[in-house]
């Protein structure tokens, strides 16, 4: 063990240049997803500490204001699931992004003679660490964003800074869950490089993804209907916890789905730009997905609450409620539009580093700068544009019964809500155009 940790050390300072970039952009990664995460678990501990069960019990009579109140507190619960799992994903984005930028050293380590506890031993001690400096710097940043956060007005008004303040334990037991997704993450990609050194040095082709996937997401669609459905008050744990399989669901069949509308567009291509960027979503559907899919749930959530929207309030209450949704909605959608960007641009610039030859032989090739950058977009351009627009759709779809009673302007917002997340999402790949610029520059 002390053998490997010095190792692991010595190759860190002998590869501190080389790795600057990749460990900034792991660093970032594991920022974001530290503060989002804890502006959602505060969110979420705010609407409990105003909304507190009666003494009761749920089992019993409520209150109109207890009632409401409750409610509250499900609807925080459910904005926080669909939150979260993108939020974890970032984490692993950045965990992979530390193990991938080193495969190659850690496969020739093992052909050198290290063992598969000494390789695993060394990555997960830099994953760690990046892990950690990302969530202190998270920390930093939540205490930054409150007092926007406190602005922000629920049940007729707006919360305070001590309500959004989490105590320490829980400061530190997300910090913990950073480090402990960013070690799983890391692990999970170790296996490769501990078991197959050879293939990693070849860099062997990745294996198609399965139609199971597919099916799994089709039955957890109909646990969904068959345990939410029948119930008059469904459990707020219920919820969460089936509303959490379906999102990891639709996150299983969406790289599927993104690999054949890939080889789809391959085929199809007008240009070699569009060919190119199509070839690479193909072949790494499951990264190209995890920077598009949270996107398409955060429009789904904002279509879902404008639907919410149609009926007229009757009281006060309702009132709040109304108003309070669309707010809620549009959080959320800030919120994954960020993490989001964040995992675009992130993944984008990781990809370059890992193509450079790629690059420098597309420009050896005759290849333009001006269409390696289209092809780039495009990679990005063609899922997002695939996942809002059918998000969108599906909406506007279940909002044709309610033509009548829908506010125009509530469309308008819906509409130009879901094209400025993507927008922004797509314009995270110009973060990383200098990278491909100095990849691709011919000596």
């Amino acid at each position: 063990m002390r053998a490997a940790t010095v190792l692991w050390w010595r190759l860190r300072r002998a590869g501190a240049a080389d790795n600057r970039v990749p460990g900034v952009l792991a660093v970032v990664s594991f920022a974001v997803a530290t503060a989002a995460l804890l502006v959602c678990v505060a969110g979420l501990a705010a609407f409990e500490a105003r909304n507190p069960t009666p003494p009761g019990g749920l089992d019993g009579p409520l209150t109109d204001e207890a009632a409401l109140g409750n409610l509250y507190v499900t609807l925080a619960w459910v904005a926080t699931t669909c939150m979260v799992i993108p939020i974890l994903t970032l984490g692993g984005v950045a965990a992979r992004l530390a193990i991938a930028r080193r495969d190659q050293r850690l496969a020739a380590l093992r052909l050198a003679g290290a063992t598969s506890g000494q390789v695993t031993l060394m990555t997960l001690a830099e994953a760690a660490a990046q892990a950690l400096v990302g969530a202190l710097c998270g920390l930093v940043l939540y205490l930054a964003v409150l007092p926007l956060v406190a602005r922000l007005s629920f049940q007729g008004r707006p919360f305070e800074l001590r309500e959004l303040v989490l105590p320490l334990g829980q400061v530190l037991a997300v910090v913990a869950a950073v480090v402990v997704v960013s070690v799983l993450s890391g692990a999970s990609s170790l296996a490769r490089v501990a078991i197959s050194p050879l293939g990693v040095a070849a860099r062997t082709s990745p294996k198609r993804l399965s139609v199971l996937r597919l099916l799994v997401a089709v039955a957890a669609g109909a646990a969904w209907v068959l345990v939410i459905t029948p119930m008059k008050e469904p459990q707020r744990m219920t919820i969460v916890v089936v509303l959490g399989a379906v999102i990891l669901a639709v996150n299983a069949v969406g790289p599927w789905v993104v690999m054949v509308a890939g080889r789809i567009a391959a085929r199809l291509a007008p240009t070699a730009a569009t060919l190119l960027a199509a070839r690479r979503i193909a072949d790494d559907p499951k990264s190209t997905w995890r920077a598009v899919g949270a996107l398409g749930l955060a429009v789904a959530v904002v279509g879902f609450t404008s639907l919410a929207q149609v009926d007229e309030p009757r009281t006060p209450l309702e009132a709040y409620l109304a108003d309070d949704l669309g707010t809620g909605a549009l959080v959320t959608l800030v919120i994954i539009t960020i993490v989001g960007a964040t995992s675009t641009g992130v993944v984008q610039a990781a990809r370059v580093l890992d193509q450079r030859e790629q690059y420098r032989a597309l420009a050896l090739a005759g290849t333009s700068e001006g269409s390696l950058h289209r092809a780039r977009a495009l990679e990005v351009a063609l899922p997002l544009a695939m996942t809002v627009v059918l998000s969108a759709g599906f909406v506007l779809v279940l909002m044709l019964p309610f033509t009548n009673a829908i506010d125009t302007a509530l469309v308008v917002r819906f509409v130009v809500t879901s094209v400025v997340a993507g927008a922004v999402v797509l314009a995270s790949v110009l973060a990383s155009r200098s990278l491909v610029r100095a990849a691709s520059r011919v000596a």
